[in-house]
């Protein structure tokens, strides 16, 4: 068998690259499957959160209101607000229900949410109420720059606004700017403390 490799050593450097293929795929099989490991475990985890903080704001009170973490609050009334949405068999009807209020911390989980990577994926994928109710949130509760960064991507997407046109460019150095402004943690501890100074508007909500 070594005398057949040495007469014929083409077979050798077949033999040496079939073992290198091999060790590659399986190298990458193991990457692919560490990966999938790592998704599956974030996705439980997040499962796992966002279950406790719907349990622990399912019932609001003035004391639980009070005591809370405000972004921990945040994402708990605005859980339980998006199932309140989502089980409504006539949503945007169940939508427009709601308080002013409530709209506002309705609206900015999904900024966050479909925001999370470019403020312009949030304008994207959602429409009218829910962007018009995330306007209405960001005038109240934010400040004159980031507002007016919100406005901007705001009017770009708006299909009835013939005056302002989306430019890919624009709108890049838009979720740059706001991004910069204002972080997704900071949207959650403005809200929770939104949440904390008007507890009549989200008690018995649900």
């Amino acid at each position: 068998m070594i005398q057949y490799f040495i007469d014929h050593p083409i077979w050798i450097a077949v033999f040496v690259a079939v073992i290198l293929l091999t060790v590659f795929v399986c190298f990458k099989a193991a990457q692919a499957s560490s990966r999938r490991y790592a998704a599956n475990e974030k996705t439980m985890k997040k499962i796992k959160e966002e279950n406790a903080l719907h349990n622990e704001f399912s019932i609001l009170t003035e004391n639980l209101i009070a005591t809370a973490e405000p972004d921990r609050l945040f994402k708990g009334v605005a859980l339980n607000l998006q199932k309140k949405i989502s089980d409504a068999d006539n949503m945007i009807a169940e939508f427009n229900a709601l308080s002013d209020g409530q709209q506002y911390i309705y609206a900015l989980s999904f900024v966050i949410e479909d925001g999370e990577n470019a403020l312009s994926n949030f304008f994207r994928t959602n429409g009218q109420p829910l962007t018009g109710a995330s306007l209405g949130a960001v005038r109240k509760l934010f400040g004159e720059n980031v507002c007016t960064v919100f406005e901007k991507e705001y009017n770009a997407f708006d299909s009835d606004n013939e005056e302002v046109s989306v430019i890919p460019s624009e709108i890049t150095a838009l979720d740059k700017e706001f991004s910069e402004l204002v972080s997704a943690e900071e949207i959650c501890n403005i809200a929770g403390a939104y949440i904390k100074e008007n507890p009549e508007k989200f008690i018995n909500f649900c």
